[in-house]
């Protein structure tokens, strides 16, 4: 869900750039603070003993809060930095240009090689480096990973490419259901030919036609949006 809220300020108010920046210091700062709770003794429960492992010393309110906000904001800022990162990186590339798509296929091969790469580590070595030296060296690393990470990020802000707002597709949707269901009352054309598409508006400029779906039986009520009023 919190991936569906940073896609949508991302693409409406932010752009996929400062999205990214934001949510990964928001992330950086949740991983932070979950690593000082682990270092400071007052802001964690003792550690229950082999003597009295049924009767332990329950946290107090301080240390729930300081907990909740660390994963508060690791899971904010993981959800806004997930929904903008992949996005941003096809946004350095133009899908019409064959070097350009070619190069995007291997960007998005080493992304995900990567993300896996990640995964294995976090379930391997960073458990290993928990159960043996302490959470706070996992967290740790964890953190200081991500403030890496976002330096690099922002280093290579004067290479990137940035791509102008156009609102989230949820809104175009949302927008494509209510045209479509106002005019319900309209008679579809036989012909799919005669329904209105925004390339025959563009007719004669030099400008990219996107690629059209054949039309079907099925999903009729879109099709009420391409008749004349």
């Amino acid at each position: 869900m919190l991936c569906l809220l940073g896609g949508f300020i991302a693409d409406t108010f932010l752009g996929r750039y400062l999205t990214i920046g934001i949510f990964a210091t928001v992330q950086a700062t949740g991983v932070t603070v979950l690593t000082i709770s682990t270092i400071i003794p007052s802001l964690r429960p003792p550690r229950c003993t082999r003597d009295n492992a049924i009767i332990c010393t329950p946290a107090s309110g301080i240390q729930l809060t300081v907990l909740y906000l660390a994963l508060y904001l690791t899971a904010l800022g993981t959800g806004g930095l997930k929904s903008s990162v992949s996005g941003f990186g096809s946004d350095q590339f133009d899908d019409s240009d064959p070097e350009e798509k070619s190069q995007m296929t291997n960007f998005f091969n080493w992304f995900f090689f990567f993300i896996n790469i990640g995964s294995l580590a976090s379930v391997t070595i960073l458990v290993y480096i928990q159960d043996n030296l302490g959470r706070e060296w996992g967290y740790g690393i964890c953190a200081c990973a991500i403030v890496i990470g976002l330096v690099v990020f922002l280093s290579g802000t004067k290479r990137y490419r940035f791509k102008k707002l156009v609102g989230s597709p949820l809104t175009q949707i949302a927008a494509v259901f209510v045209a479509a269901w106002k005019k319900k009352h309209l008679e579809l054309p036989l012909d799919p030919s005669l329904l209105f598409n925004i390339d025959d508006a563009a007719e004669g400029l030099k400008m990219k036609k996107k690629q059209k779906l054949p039309h079907t039986k099925q999903f009729r009520l879109v099709f009420y949006l391409k008749t004349s009023c």
